[in-house]
């Protein structure tokens, strides 16, 4: 049996149909990698992200000890903004996202040092709730914003435009005579 010319028709079609899709598959996989790319490395990202959960759950108030309503919702704020952060990353590792887990820990860090400094403070209050011991705290907090600020470095350096990352020679400047 041969196939009549509407039959070698339909298999040119199909042919072509699939090479069209196949290039269209192609170009999205060159896109895709390009985007990938552009935005650098990933390991950063989930670095900065796995050590800033691991801040927010060290600074999680598990108990309250007395300490004001209001204190307690600072804590648990703060504990949430480090998860929240952490959750942000993982969906769009966006610049100012990491900017911000740069910031966030830092200032935990810094509020609990200032807590333990001035007992009197409300600072030291809020800081006092933390699941983990404050010298563990701020270690983490210290290492998620450290990480955060490698992970943002690595970004900022990988968008910078190819001319730009190249070192130019300085031209030098010519003598006048006088």
């Amino acid at each position: 049996f041969r196939p009549g010319r509407r039959g070698r028709d339909r298999d040119a079609d199909r042919a072509a149909r699939d090479d069209a899709h196949d290039e269209e598959r192609a170009r999205r996989d060159r896109d895709r990698a390009a985007r990938r790319a552009d935005r650098g490395p990933a390991w950063p990202v989930w670095l900065t992200v796995a050590v800033l959960a691991g801040c927010g759950v060290a600074y999680f108030p598990l108990h309250q000890d007395g300490a004001s309503p209001r204190a307690y919702g600072v804590a648990l704020g703060l504990s949430a903004l480090c998860l929240l952060l952490a959750l942000l990353l993982t969906v769009r590792p966006a610049v100012p996202l990491i900017a911000a887990a740069v910031v966030v820990p830092a200032a935990l860090a810094a509020a609990t040092l200032y807590g333990s400094a001035t007992p009197s403070s409300r600072a030291s209050r809020t800081v006092d709730l933390t699941l983990a011991p404050s010298w563990i705290a701020v270690a983490v907090a210290v290492a998620a914003s450290l990480v955060a600020l490698t992970a943002l470095c690595v970004r900022v350096a990988s968008q910078a435009p190819a001319g730009r990352r190249t070192a130019r020679p300085v031209p030098r400047a010519s003598r006048v005579a006088d």
